[in-house]
């Protein structure tokens, strides 16, 4: 990470007086920017951190302290804001941190105690932090595996300006001027294509308080407000999760979205209707694929090589190979491995499943673990029949199931307009439009969206099937009960 602290000062003094970061009605150049990193690297030698956790909505602090702790190669360990009480605590024990930030200031623990307000009221003492070994990362994310637990992913320096790097070249030809930074930047893909990319390239990001930009919660997405602040900050590029991208396209003015010429949009499957309905309506819409464990990007469609369905051809420094169980496997920007785990690897696994057409476009076809075998025999993507109801307007969110059953079952959350009957409706339709064994027969209505706060979503917007499996257990059986007494 100090080389991008070395091109920093090199913009600062090449091109002093370009805007570098819009935030909340004022702005800073280049020069201020290195100024303000090197103010805060200074405070945090003083204070003598070690390792630094994040706590904190997104602002210009968290971008300077971020940068500043990679300049004296301090790791930082963000912290998802939707995390539970006991997700934060674990993850605090386990990354072994020795100061948070909380947005109001720094919080030293050496030992002592951890400030209420950072765990919900509770009281926590810490032993003393020692790290007398070095370490090779810089980035410490942590993701919620299917247990709940957060798993810490190492990433080093290298491995994430590699990306970048790769990232710079696939985009320069676009010529992309202001970011808006929309996803939470404890999201990886956010710090890495949100934060780092924009300043690598010498462009500028516009961050804003959340309710302006229009991400009200972790599951309530206001496309009113973004395109006002699209339009507003003219902004030129764009992360969408793929429900983001549904309701934009449902609930926008797309006609004051003029000034965006690229919308990276991923995170989970992206129906293809729903891509293609977007570019009829003029939005330059690019899927893209990643996970935290390969540092959020592999492979992005492009202006210049773009294919609907697909997630792009993998960037230049990541090298795609499908194995025998279909299953895709990627090496060149690996993770260090996962924190206090001896188990660094080359090559990531990804646990999905997908392959390569005969023109280099990687396409996903579902989770190798999802895979649903029905009582038939018959090998079924959940992913794939999901992005089919997602396509249809009045579907928001679908979670679908049928290990061993002889038809599927989907857990479906629709808006509150929409009546019983309508989505019945809607679910008869799209029912015919799918192979017979891939129909969903039985379906239960919840009138609660899912969300990362309850367990039901990642950071990212993905399924935790098994949380919902869970929840909505009963439902599902009385549903199936009905459908196999008719």
């Amino acid at each position: 990470m100090k080389s991008l602290i070395a091109r920093l000062k090199t913009l600062a003094v090449d091109q002093p007086d370009t805007e570098a970061v819009v935030s909340n009605g004022y702005s800073i150049n280049y020069a201020q920017l290195i100024k303000r990193i090197e103010n805060v690297a200074s405070e945090i030698q003083r204070i003598g951190f070690d390792r630094l956790a994040v706590y904190a909505g997104n602002d210009l602090d968290w971008l300077l302290i971020d940068l500043a702790a990679a300049s004296l190669a301090i790791p930082v360990v963000p912290i998802p804001l939707f995390f539970s009480h006991e997700q934060r605590e674990h993850l605090l024990v386990n990354s072994g941190v020795d100061g948070v930030y909380c947005g109001q200031g720094t919080i030293h623990l050496s030992g002592s105690a951890l400030r209420s307000d950072l765990l919900a009221g509770s009281y926590r003492r810490l032993s003393p932090m020692t790290h007398s070994d070095p370490v090779s990362f810089s980035k410490v994310t942590y993701t919620s595996g299917s247990t709940g637990t957060p798993k810490g992913a190492c990433l080093s320096g290298d491995t994430l300006l590699t990306i970048v790097s790769s990232l710079a070249d696939a985009l320069e030809p676009s010529q992309l001027g202001r970011h808006l930074c929309l996803l939470p930047f404890a999201t990886l893909l956010e710090n890495v294509a949100g934060i780092y990319l924009p300043l690598w390239m010498g462009r500028s990001l516009v961050i804003e308080d959340n309710e302006r930009i229009g991400l009200l919660s972790n599951h309530a997405f206001d496309a009113t407000l973004f395109c006002t602040a699209v339009a507003r900050h003219a902004i030129e590029s764009v992360i969408l999760l793929p429900q983001m991208l549904k309701v934009l396209i449902e609930h926008g003015d797309i006609a004051s979205l003029t000034s965006l010429k690229f919308i990276a949009v991923g995170g989970g499957k992206v129906p293809p209707e729903l891509l293609e309905q977007a570019l009829l309506m003029g939005l330059p819409v690019y899927e893209g694929y990643g996970l935290t464990e390969c540092g959020s990007c592999v492979a992005l469609n492009t202006p210049g090589a773009l294919r609907i369905g697909s997630v792009g051809k993998p960037l230049c420094h990541a090298q795609v190979r499908i194995a025998d169980t279909g299953e895709i496997h990627v090496t060149g920007a690996a993770m260090d491995g996962y924190l206090d785990a001896n188990s660094a690897t080359c090559e990531i696994a990804t646990g999905d499943a997908g392959y390569i057409d005969g023109d280099g476009f990687l396409y996903i076809t579902g989770r190798i673990k999802n895979t649903i075998i029905s009582s038939f025999g018959r090998n079924i993507s959940p992913e794939w029949v999901e992005s089919v109801f997602l396509a249809e307007p009045e579907i928001q969110q679908i979670a679908v199931f049928g290990e061993a059953d002889p038809y599927l079952s989907a857990v479906i959350y629709a808006p509150k307009e929409v009546s019983d009957d309508e989505l019945k409706q809607v679910i008869l339709r799209v029912n015919s439009k799918l192979p017979d064994y891939a129909r969903a027969e039985v379906h239960h209505r919840t009138h609660r969206a899912f969300t990362a706060l309850d367990g039901t979503l990642t950071a990212n917007g993905k399924l935790y099937r098994g949380r919902i499996a869970e929840i909505f257990a009963q439902e599902i059986n009385n549903a199936q009960q009905e459908v196999a007494s008719c």
